[in-house]
């Protein structure tokens, strides 16, 4: 299924707050971690009011266009003041960017840089990254080779040193080892084909990719994808001399800000960089403090003890009536839902018995549960009642797709709600009685109304289609959640993403 809903995410800052400069006081609240062991969700639907959608960005264009770096510093007053966030987890809090998952974002997005930008208004990528200048060419056996010119002078923490392309290559090659969990990890090692050595560094500052495709895509992995979610350059040598596991608990990137101090489950402390490439932070500390309970979050904000914090959109109008300031950001999430086993039927363990996979998944009763499936689910609904409107409905997963865009087709629509015809569809699929399925409810920092989002649309299916379907929760966590889902029976529809799963985060 293939459900998006990018999301626009909320969030609060006290109006009484003179400004971020402004000290705060330490949060008293001993947040608890949430287990990643799957708890049973009562069917019962409650359908809550969030559900969002992206205000997207655009992505990338099909051949980019190298584009030269004119950065012009401007003088800032020093960084002063200390800003206190409050969020719902930091994720696995391991800091290697290779076992990141998403939910370290607000923390490894600071400390560290992508290799190139991205502009939603522009057909080129910006100078704001760390390469000023790159290219991507075809090669004569159908494949690619890419060019990279790294900007001189950009210093890592730590007083590591200057960012080089050897930098980069030992940075790219961690990607390899396995566990490498982080979502872009691969998509970044198909680029290189599983081989190292097609990384050429060319001199301390320029180095080429030689692929065997043309993976336009990967522009999303060393760009304009949050560092959680893809690659950036740490020092080679601060780990070969510390060692991962000390660099795991400390990184060392090329971002504004360093990592300072880490309270596993309670806290991490980033100090600005008094001179930095591209831009000086106007603050000098910010503290990120888990705090897994919204109650408490905003209760935080209230008092003060947080200055700013996401919340869930369903909160909205409380907030906005008790007099406290929401801002919005475009570039935030989106939530859809992807039917596990749509693979290649050639690859190992493609299983045929699946209701929307079949022998060949292109097949017309497989076709028609998916489009059962998405025909049952009131878009509009999720839009209106979980995300209060802080969205827009796309008929494209992924990259923030949204009439608009540059490149966007006007005869991509979103399903409309039909539940009549959505049961014709299933019945004539062979499936009048519904199937009984597994669904994975994934908790996500980033994504504060996906489990709410998810309920709704399990709602949908056992009310328009008698589906039978068994909730799971867990927060993401690829290196937990894979092998359990690897176990269990794949004749189920799980939504943790697996080979046989359906993923809906």
């Amino acid at each position: 299924m293939s459900l998006t809903a990018g999301v626009l995410k909320l969030v609060v800052i006290l109006l009484l707050v003179a400004g971020v400069a402004c000290a705060r006081a330490a949060p008293t609240a001993t947040p608890t971690t949430v287990p990643p062991t799957p708890t049973r969700v009562p069917s019962t639907p409650t359908p809550a009011v969030r559900v969002v959608v992206p205000t997207p960005t655009v992505g990338p264009t099909a051949t980019p266009t190298p584009v030269r770096a004119t950065p012009t510093p401007t003088a800032r007053p020093a960084p002063r003041g200390v800003l206190n966030v409050a969020v719902e987890n930091l994720g696995s809090e391991n800091w290697l960017v290779r076992v990141v998952t998403g939910d370290e974002s607000p923390v490894m997005g600071h400390v560290f840089e992508h290799i190139i930008g991205w502009d939603a208004d522009a057909s080129t990528y910006p100078p704001t990254a760390l390469a000023e200048k790159w290219g991507v060419e075809s090669t004569p056996d159908g494949g690619s080779k890419w060019s990279f010119t790294l900007r001189k002078g950009v210093q890592f923490h730590q007083g590591q040193g200057e960012l080089t392309a050897e930098d980069v290559k030992f940075s790219l090659n961690e990607f390899l080892k396995p566990q490498s969990v982080n979502p872009g990890a691969a998509l970044l090692v198909r680029w290189i084909n599983k081989d190292i050595n097609n990384f050429k560094v060319l001199d301390k500052y320029s180095f080429e990719v030689i692929s065997p495709e043309k993976l336009v895509i990967v522009t999303q992995r060393i760009g304009y994808y949050s560092v959680g979610n893809g690659f950036a350059p740490t020092s080679k040598k601060y780990v070969e001399t510390v060692g991962e596991e000390a660099s795991s608990r400390k990184p060392v990137g090329t971002g504004p800000f360093e990592f300072s101090e880490h309270k596993r489950n309670e806290r991490v402390t980033l100090k600005a960089r008094t001179q930095h490439w591209r831009q000086v932070p106007n603050v000098e500390t910010v503290n990120i403090y888990v705090v897994p309970e919204v109650s408490t979050r905003i209760a935080m904000v209230r008092t003060g003890a947080a200055d700013i914090s996401p919340v869930p959109a369903r909160f909205k109008p409380e907030l906005e009536a008790g007099g406290v300031r929401i801002f919005r950001g475009d570039f935030a999430t989106e939530v859809f839902g992807i039917f596990g086993g749509m693979v290649l039927t050639t690859r190992p363990g493609y299983k045929a018995d699946l209701p929307w996979t079949g022998p060949e998944p292109t097949g017309e009763k497989p076709r028609m549960v998916r489009q059962a499936m998405n025909m049952a689910v009131d878009r509009q609904a999720l839009l209106d009642k979980i995300f209060l409107n802080e969205g827009a409905l796309s008929a494209v997963t992924f990259g923030f797709q949204k009439e608009g865009v540059a490149w966007w087709n006007t005869a991509w629509k979103p399903y409309s709600y039909d539940p009549k015809k959505a049961k014709e569809l299933l019945t004539q699929a062979g499936y009048a009685n519904g199937f009984e399925t597994n669904m994975w409810f994934i908790k996500l920092a980033y994504s504060p109304e996906n489990v709410d989002a998810s309920e709704a649309v399990a709602s949908f299916w056992e009310k328009n289609l008698n589906i039978k379907v068994t909730r799971l929760l867990t927060e993401y966590r690829p290196s937990v959640a894979s092998p359990r889902c690897f176990t269990r029976s794949i004749r189920r529809w799980t939504t943790c993403a697996t080979r046989y799963s359906m993923s809906w985060t």
